[in-house]
């Protein structure tokens, strides 16, 4: 019997825990999974990952450096991060997705849901770009299933969201144990992205051995030959990246050693005719190329091997062929990638020949997708739309100039700044004659009273300071002589060793000069200074202050109206909105009433007001008189108070008056006690005592 019951309990305890199983499966985890395939199909995540289409790669060589952030996700990161376009449709699923994944945790915590839950929960944060909540989740999973089917999946998402917060150290480290848990779980597919982000990260730290490493381990330690092809494939990747062409086609061809898919071997054999036009291998390449475009099975791809044909009748120098190839591919191929890519070379050759209007026709073209190109295209296209669009405004100016025409100084001012920035922007393309030859041009050019022209002799001191340091030098000097008050006068007081106590502010000096020749009656001498301030320096800070000294010295000290309204009025005109102005334009534009002899408007009368006793109350606000009160109140206010200056001027009356002060007498007024507690024991006198009534019956009715 006993066996039966226990037997009965078993089934009954296994019986409880499925249906838990079932009702949270299909009343919330399967509506959580749902949501998560509908919201990654909205925004294409997994359907960019599911694409089949050849892996495009170019040497890292052949791109122009773009500017290093020091702040934000690293730029190999940036494909794994939702734009706010793409999330705006599904935001509302993502955040369904937590709250049913809390709900799991809180009501279902022993079914065998949670580990799943817990991971939708952190991609739906990933998802969200909340990086910390993902990471958290990410941490709580590994927690709580260190050896759970989807620890490794939540292993390389902790380290994503490492890598986007820039914390690198911590992302290898995870990046390590993402690696040791997928070869415990044989989870391959882990192991190539794990590999993936360690190479792009080794890339971005520029170490070539670290990014090489991993792929060669993983290539020895695997028994899996189609996941091994997928490696030594990524491998070759890297040594085409980093523009070593025969380690690149060595390693392409052996990728076909192992078991790859066709898609694979598709573009081993790309790579490898596309390192072969690279060795200068022309012929040989075209083989393989042939070969490609005939075979059936690679015609979804024939825009790639396509590409290739234009790519080695560009580095073969034939331009007959690429035209028409270009031709060809703009009719027969819709925008794709590698030959964007070719598009982008043939924009390079272009711009080293200085054919830039037709190079940034082809850099233009390169901007049409997100390729590992764009960014270079993009920076390349704009500094050469730059240069066009300052030629264009400098070159009249500049033909003048050569030709020995007068220009005003507007017109230097002008053509100095333009001829800087066309030298900035040949600085940025690489150009260091031309950038030069712009830089000295602004030298020439700029007036010396522009205090512009510190920064164009700075920019020319220093692009020659490897060639001529001895010029370089020199140049600063002049800046430190002409310009020591302008940023880069500063900067070149600080290169070349000067103390601060060089520069000499001659507008302060002038303006303390005055200041105090005035105050000593120097008045002559003083104003002297002030106007040689105002006229020397007419757009100085201390300029409207130095014409308000002046007039109210005139004013005040000299009794001379006229002078005084003189600057008054050069104060009002030149710095309307000084406060030495707005303090004197009410005076001035009375006096200019007086002066004109027309009635004087309203607004500048002395307004009258009605008289007022001295410290009397303002109307509307009296204060009623406080009530009257009597002598003989007042005589026993006083008699029952103390004042506390007779403690000053006799200390014992503290000692007198203890008694009273702190008698309990006072703390209950209104209670007349008995001085001898006895008299309430002696007999009391019965006849002022009121009797009570006796208590008579009423009659009954």
């Amino acid at each position: 019997m006993k066996k039966i019951l226990a037997i009965l309990l078993i089934l009954f305890v296994a019986g409880c825990k499925h249906y838990e199983n079932f009702t949270t499966y299909f009343n919330t985890y399967y509506n959580a999974q749902r949501l998560m395939k509908e919201s990654e199909d909205e925004f294409e995540y997994q359907d960019t990952k599911l694409k089949a289409q050849p892996k495009v790669v170019f040497p890292d060589e052949y791109l122009q450096p773009v500017e290093m952030t020091t702040s934000g996700p690293p730029p190999f990161m940036q494909e794994f991060i939702i734009s706010p376009l793409k999330l705006q449709p599904v935001k509302t699923k993502l955040d369904s997705i937590i709250i049913k994944g809390s709900k799991i945790l809180s009501r279902k915590s022993k079914s065998n849901y949670v580990e799943g839950s817990i991971y939708l929960m952190a991609k739906s944060y990933f998802y969200k770009n909340e990086w910390l909540p993902s990471q958290i989740k990410c941490s709580e999973l590994i927690d709580k299933f260190p050896e759970g089917d989807l620890s490794p999946d939540a292993h390389l998402l902790y380290a994503k969201n490492l890598l986007i917060q820039r914390k690198f150290y911590s992302g290898k480290l995870l990046l390590s144990r993402t690696i040791d848990i997928a070869w415990q779980k044989e989870r391959y597919d882990i192991l190539s992205e794990a590999f993936r982000l360690q190479a792009e990260l080794a890339l971005y730290e520029n170490d070539v051995k670290g990014a090489v490493k991993p792929y060669k381990q993983a290539i020895a330690q695997s028994d899996n030959n189609f996941y091994r092809s997928n490696w030594q494939f990524d491998l070759a990747s890297i040594y085409y990246r980093l523009g070593d062409w025969q380690n690149a086609l060595e390693n392409f061809q052996k990728v076909r050693k192992y078991s790859p898919d066709y898609l694979t071997l598709y573009s081993s054999y790309y790579y490898e005719a596309l390192c072969l036009i690279r060795l200068g291998k022309y012929d040989q390449a075209e083989e393989i190329l042939k070969k490609l475009d005939e075979d059936q099975k690679y015609q979804e791809w024939k825009a790639y091997t396509h590409s290739g044909f234009m790519l080695s009748a560009l580095l073969k120098g034939d331009s007959a062929s690429f035209r028409k190839l270009e031709i060809k591919a703009d009719s027969a191929f819709k925008v794709s990638p590698p030959l964007l890519i070719v598009y982008y070379e043939k924009g390079l050759i272009e711009y080293n020949k200085g054919n830039y209007l037709e190079a940034r026709k082809y850099f233009a073209r390169a901007r049409n997708l997100r390729t590992p190109v764009y960014a270079s295209a993009d920076k390349m296209y704009n500094l050469l739309n730059n240069w066009e669009q300052k030629i264009k405004f400098a070159q009249p100016l500049l033909s003048k100039y050569e030709k020995g025409e007068e220009l005003t100084d507007t017109s230097r001012m002008f053509l100095a700044g333009m001829l800087y920035e066309l030298g900035a922007n040949f600085e940025r393309l690489g150009f260091m004659d031309s950038t030069i030859k712009y830089y000295k041009i602004a030298c020439e050019v700029a007036p010396s009273f522009d205090t512009n022209s510190a920064r164009y002799i700075y920019s020319y001191a220093r692009v020659i300071s490897d060639k001529n340091l001895y010029l370089s030098d020199s140049l600063k000097e002049v800046i430190v002589e002409r310009y020591p008050l302008t940023e880069f006068g500063k900067e070149v007081l600080k290169e070349l060793g000067y103390t601060s106590n060089y520069v000499i502010d001659t507008t302060y000096e002038l303006m303390t000069s005055g200041l105090r020749l005035i105050k000593n009656n120097e008045i002559e001498f003083g104003l002297n200074q002030l106007k040689l301030l105002f006229n020397k320096y007419p757009t100085n800070k201390f300029a409207p202050r130095a014409l308000y000294v002046i007039g109210h010295t005139y004013e005040r000290k000299l009794f001379n109206y006229d002078s005084a309204f003189y600057y008054y009025k050069i104060l009002i005109d030149s710095f309307p909105e000084s406060i030495y102005a707005k303090d004197v334009k009410l005076a001035i534009t009375y006096y200019l009433a007086v002066q004109s002899g027309q009635p004087i408007p309203d607004s500048l009368k002395e307004r009258e007001l009605p008289p007022r006793t001295p410290f009397g109350p303002v109307k509307g606000f009296e204060i009623p008189p406080p009530p009257q009160q009597s002598k003989i109140e007042k005589k026993e206010e006083n008699k029952d108070g103390f004042n506390p200056l007779d403690y000053f001027k006799d200390p014992s009356k503290i000692i007198k008056d203890a008694k009273q002060i702190i008698s309990p007498d006072d703390l209950v007024p209104n209670v007349n006690l008995p001085k001898n507690p006895l008299d309430e024991f002696k007999k009391k006198d019965s006849t002022n005592v009121p009797q009570p009534e006796p208590d008579v019956e009423k009659p009954k009715r």
